[in-house]
């Protein structure tokens, strides 16, 4: 496997390099890389496939400037395409000359890119639902050694008609 590190303005270059070889856009994904050592916080990462020389090749692509951008592969790969929003749309990563680059998981009205770290935690409330009730369907499914021996049936009554997990 080939791992590289480009800057911004080498990466249209180095991707039409690629297609020309036979390389083939396998994923792109945005990357948050705040306090990871980086001079450059945002960076995307791309992962290609040489089907004939069957290799694989990773690229990491330094997101520089505010708002953090680099060019957009579209035209040499059409499957960039939605790789490249998704990365807008969590990321905030722009991508020059992207034929439509709108948001594609989050509201259009949604404030921020939910995948930055310093992206607030809790902006969502997340209702907590009760679990179904847990049923053990045979011998040896408890972790109390007496119950693990004691049948069951479908609903998970024991012979005496008592339900397991009850007392929880």
């Amino acid at each position: 496997m080939i791992d590289v590190e480009l800057r911004g303005d080498e990466w249209l270059a180095r991707a039409t390099e690629l297609k020309e070889s036979g390389w083939w856009l396998s994923d792109l994904c945005g990357l948050d890389r705040r306090d990871l050592g980086f001079a450059d916080r945002f960076g995307v990462v791309t992962q290609f496939l040489h089907r004939e020389r069957r290799e694989r090749q990773i690229v990491h692509i330094a997101a520089a400037g505010e708002p953090p951008t680099v060019p957009s592969i579209c035209s040499l790969w059409s499957g960039a395409n939605f790789f490249e929003r998704e990365a807008f749309d969590l990321f905030g990563i722009h991508f020059e000359g992207h034929p439509n680059l709108t948001r594609i998981m989050m509201p259009d009205e949604w404030e921020g890119h939910p995948l930055r770290k310093d992206y607030g935690v809790g902006k969502v409330e997340v209702d907590f639902v009760p679990q179904p009730f847990l049923q053990i369907q045979g011998l040896g499914q408890s972790p109390n050694s007496k119950e693990a021996m004691e049948k069951v049936d479908d609903f998970g009554q024991t012979e005496d008609g008592q339900r397991r997990g009850d007392s929880w």
